[in-house]
């Protein structure tokens, strides 16, 4: 993830939703409670800053075990939205690339997703003939 990437995206986060966290905090005065926003930031290619997700599990009182299993499901699902939008973006373009097996994913430059879930596919089915 670029080093600014994070930090910019905070800012854009804390903006967008500053006048919700507002409200909300008036309100919550009046019945005890404390608010919080906190931001998490998930990148291309499914990149997520481990120190800046370990604090907000850590704020959120997540159990330090569970965090690495959050993290990678996290990851996985921004990797499954990004090949979604570039199946999208390859339909539109009228090849098959759009399709499953079909062309090879992230030409574009930005990430090679495709490929990440093949060795992703294989590494689940080698665990299955090793039970």
């Amino acid at each position: 993830m670029r080093s600014n990437y994070a930090e910019e995206a905070t800012k854009v986060a804390q903006k967008q939703y500053s006048s919700l966290l507002e409200g909300l905090r008036a309100v919550g005065q009046v019945k005890g409670w404390q608010t919080q926003q906190i931001v998490f930031v998930g990148g291309t290619c499914g990149s997520v800053h481990v120190e800046s997700f370990n604090k907000n599990m850590k704020a959120l009182g997540v159990l330090e075990s569970k965090w690495n299993p959050i993290r990678q499901k996290l990851v996985r699902q921004l990797l499954e939205e990004q090949d979604k939008v570039l199946r999208s973006y390859f339909a539109q373009k009228g090849g098959t690339r759009g399709q499953r097996g079909g062309g090879t994913h992230g030409r574009s430059g930005t990430c090679q997703v495709g490929h990440v879930r093949v060795k992703q596919e294989r590494k689940e089915s080698v665990r299955n003939q090793d039970a």
